[in-house]
């Protein structure tokens, strides 16, 4: 997966891991600020979500 951002941003490594978000898997695609661009597994909808939401949910 090619990434998008800055590679000196803090969670940089998490883009292209897969996450339970909202019960349902998601990937993440992109980071940027204090938002991760995630993916829904079943549909491809796309979202922008709170970094502290994910990583306080795993």
């Amino acid at each position: 997966m090619r990434r998008l951002t800055n590679p000196k941003h803090p969670n940089v490594d998490q883009v292209g891991t897969d996450v339970q978000y909202e019960g349902e898997t998601h990937r993440i695609t992109d980071v940027g600020g204090s938002f991760f661009q995630i993916v829904r597994l079943r549909d491809g909808y796309g979202q922008n979500v709170l970094i502290d939401d994910i990583n306080r949910s795993q």
